[in-house]
């Protein structure tokens, strides 16, 4: 494959959903009451709620629910995670959100070295899949340390890595190389939401106009789209939310599951 590859991995998440991620991770130091003197995620800035109808637990107690979000280009991980998020602070949980890895790397100067890179390949991929590792169980920590019920969303797992790789370097090199396997990296999530693109079953609302960084055309769209499904065939809980419907009704369709996950339904 050409190195316009690197292209498919960033294109999704490079435009307003990273936007939106980042602004949701933005926080600041508030002085609490006696109950609660430490830091925080402030309300306004990160989207949390936090509802005097939840009681708050020690740390450690409280559930910390792991949420995928993935899918083809156009699919309307944005918009989705915007539903999630209001959605679930007005039920009383907070809710983080980590940042797709890949565009942090891409941002601070980081070069894919191409599908051909050898092993500079390889040790990107490395570095990529730590970074997202301890990304995740950084926010994971930082939930649990609350006492209060927080879902995790994330901006792509770890098994997208797979759709923009040929099958033996990803399974026969990448994952051998670091003790890991598709099993261990998908029993990391409690669901993954596959936003089908709209190049499947709304292809007059796919477009490129609104992503500098997308460049797929719709049938490449759809291909792309295709392998990240197949990354994730062995989660016991996916859940593929297509275009079937109208806009408003697959956002309703992807919250109602999480929803479903952390029992507020």
């Amino acid at each position: 494959m050409p190195s316009d590859t690197w292209k498919l991995v960033t294109a999704a998440a490079a435009g307003g959903a990273a936007a939106l991620l980042f602004q949701r991770l933005l926080h600041r130091q508030r002085t609490l009451g006696a109950h609660d003197s430490a830091h925080h995620l402030d309300a306004n800035a990160a989207g949390v709620h936090r509802s005097s109808s939840i009681k708050n637990l020690g740390p450690g107690e409280a559930k910390v629910f792991k949420v995928v979000l993935t899918g083809g280009p156009c699919g309307g991980k944005s918009s989705s995670l915007d539903h999630m998020c209001k959605t679930l602070t007005a039920e009383g949980f907070d809710v983080l959100c980590v940042p797709e890895v890949p565009t942090i790397l891409m941002n601070g100067g980081a070069q894919y070295p191409g599908v051909d890179g050898g092993k500079k390949l390889v040790e990107f991929e490395t570095a990529l899949i730590q970074a997202q590792m301890q990304l995740e169980r950084s926010f994971i920590q930082i939930g649990e340390s609350t006492g209060r019920p927080t879902v995790v969303i994330l901006d792509r797992g770890l098994l997208d890595v797979g759709a923009y790789l040929p099958a033996a370097v990803w399974t026969g090199v990448i994952l051998a190389e670091n003790g890991l396997t598709e099993a261990s990296l998908a029993a990391r999530y409690d669901l993954v939401l596959h936003l089908v693109t709209a190049a499947d079953g709304a292809e007059k609302f796919y477009t490129t106009e609104n992503n500098a960084a997308r460049t797929e055309t719709a049938e490449e769209a759809q291909a792309l789209d295709k392998k990240i499904r197949v990354c994730y065939t062995a989660h016991p809980n996916l859940k593929i939310i297509d275009n079937n419907g109208n806009f408003d009704d697959k956002l309703q369709h992807a919250t109602q599951h999480v929803l479903q996950l952390v029992g507020a339904t």
